[in-house]
C-alpha cells in the first residue's frame, strides 16, 4: 500500500500536467471562436459536443469511472465555451432615453383599481391614461400603438406569480422599463347603510379573493371571481344589495360611494404586488439596478445549473426565477430570472455574454429601476 504522502505528490504531477494540457486547449479554443466569429457561428453547437462527449467515453478503458469522465469532459466544454463567450466581441445594446412627457399609459381595470394607483406612483398623477378590461387588452394596444406605456400586475407577496403576464411579457417581445411595489390593503366594501355582518357574498379579482380567504371563510361568505378589484366595487355601488360586497381599495370605495365595512382585511399585513411598467423599446438609466432576462435551456442534464454556475461565478445576486411551460412543447419550459445590476457594468455584459452562448434562446427583458410606495 502506498503511503499518502507519496499520493499526494503523485497527484500533484498529473494535476501540474492537467494545468499544462488545460491551457492548451483553452487555447486552441481561442482560435475556435475566432473561426467561429469570422463565420457568424454561434458557440454551442450541439452535434460536436455530442461527438467530443462518445469520442471520449470509448476511450475510458476502466468503466467504471464512465460517469465521472463524462462529467469531466462536460466541465471541460462548459468552461471552453464560457471562455470563448468571453472572447466574442459584444453585441451593441440598442438602449433608448425613456420618455416621460406627452406620452398615453394603459393599465388593466377601471379607475381606482390597484394598476391605476400603480401607474399613478410611477408616473405621476397627471399622466394621460387608458384602461382596459383584461391584461391582454394592454399588450394589444401597445402593439397597435394606442398607448406609449403599460402597466402590469406580475407578482402578488403572499399568493405569488401572476402566470398570465409573464407568458404575455414573452408573447408580444416588449421590454420591462420599470416596476412598481404597491402595498395591497384589501378592505370589504358595502352600499351606504351596510353593515359587515349583512354580508352574504362578494366580488373581486381571483387575487383579492386568495387574499383575503381567511376573513372570509370566517364570516361564511360566499366569493365571486370579477375582472378587478376596482370593477366589483363599481358592480356593488350599481347593485345596490345591502348583502352583496367588494374586496377593494379605499380609493374604490370613494370613487364608487361606497362605506368600508371591514379595513384591511388581507391575510397577510405585509401585503405586496409587483407591478412591471413595459415599453416597446429597451430602456436604462444610470440608476437602473435589476436585470431581466428569459431564456430557454438545452433539453439535458445540467443546463440549468450551467445558467446558476454562471451568474455564481460572476458574484452577481439572483433576485428570483419563475419558469412557465414552453408552448407546444411538454414538459419544457422557458426560465424568467432577475438579476441585481446594470447593463453599464462590463461584468454584467461578460455574464450575459457567457448566459447567450450556454441557452437555447436568450432575451434580455429590461434594465430599470426599482420603486415602493
Amino acid at each position: 500500500m502506498k503511503d499518502l504522502e507519496t499520493c499526494r505528490k503523485e497527484i500533484d504531477e498529473i494535476d501540474g500536467q492537467l494545468i499544462d494540457l488545460f491551457e492548451k486547449r483553452m487555447g486552441v479554443s481561442k482560435d475556435v471562436v475566432k473561426y467561429k466569429v469570422a463565420h457568424g457561428m454561434k458557440i454551442f453547437q450541439k452535434e460536436r459536443e455530442i461527438q467530443v462527449i462518445n469520442k471520449n467515453l470509448a476511450r475510458v478503458k476502466n468503466k467504471v469511472l464512465i460517469n465521472y469522465v463524462r462529467n469531466f469532459v462536460m466541465n471541460n466544454m462548459n468552461l471552453s465555451r464560457a471562455y470563448q463567450a468571453s472572447l466574442m466581441p459584444n453585441s451593441p445594446l440598442k438602449i433608448e432615453a425613456p420618455k416621460r412627457e406627452g406620452i398615453t399609459v394603459g393599465y388593466q381595470g377601471v379607475p381606482g383599481s390597484f394598476s391605476s394607483q400603480a401607474m399613478r406612483a410611477y408616473f405621476g398623477g397627471d399622466v394621460a391614461s387608458k384602461n382596459y378590461e383584461r391584461f391582454e387588452d394592454v399588450f394589444v394596444a401597445m402593439r397597435d400603438g394606442e398607448i406609449d406605456y403599460g402597466v402590469v400586475p406580475l407578482e402578488n407577496s403572499s399568493t405569488g406569480a401572476i402566470n398570465d403576464n409573464y407568458d404575455l411579457i414573452t408573447k408580444y417581445g416588449f421590454f420591462i422599463v420599470g416596476e412598481q411595489s404597491l402595498y395591497i390593503a384589501q378592505n370589504l366594501l358595502g352600499i351606504k347603510g351596510a353593515k359587515a355582518e349583512d354580508i352574504k357574498e362578494v366580488y373581486s379579482h381571483p387575487q383579492g379573493l386568495l387574499q383575503t380567504s381567511k376573513y372570509l371563510d370566517a364570516h361564511h361568505i360566499r366569493k365571486h371571481r370579477y375582472l378587478n378589484t376596482a370593477a366589483a366595487a363599481k358592480l356593488v355601488a350599481e347593485n345596490g344589495d345591502p348583502q352583496i360586497g367588494a374586496i377593494a381599495s379605499t380609493e374604490a370605495a370613494k370613487l364608487y360611494d361606497l362605506d368600508v365595512l371591514a379595513p384591511s382585511i388581507e391575510n397577510d399585513k405585509s401585503n405586496h404586488t409587483r407591478f412591471i411598467v413595459f415599453g416597446k423599446n429597451l430602456e436604462s438609466q444610470i440608476d437602473a439596478e435589476r436585470i431581466s432576462m428569459v431564456f430557454t435551456l438545452r433539453h439535458e442534464v445540467g443546463s440549468l445549473y450551467e445558467v446558476m454556475r454562471i451568474i455564481k461565478d460572476h458574484f452577481i445576486n439572483m433576485a428570483r426565477i419563475e419558469s412557465r411551460p414552453l408552448p407546444g412543447n411538454p414538459w419544457e419550459y422557458y426560465f424568467y430570472v432577475d438579476i441585481d445590476g446594470n447593463l453599464g457594468d462590463y461584468n454584467i455584459l461578460a455574464a450575459l455574454q457567457e448566459l447567450k452562448a450556454c441557452t437555447y434562446s436568450f432575451r434580455l427583458l429590461g434594465n430599470y429601476e426599482r420603486k415602493e410606495a
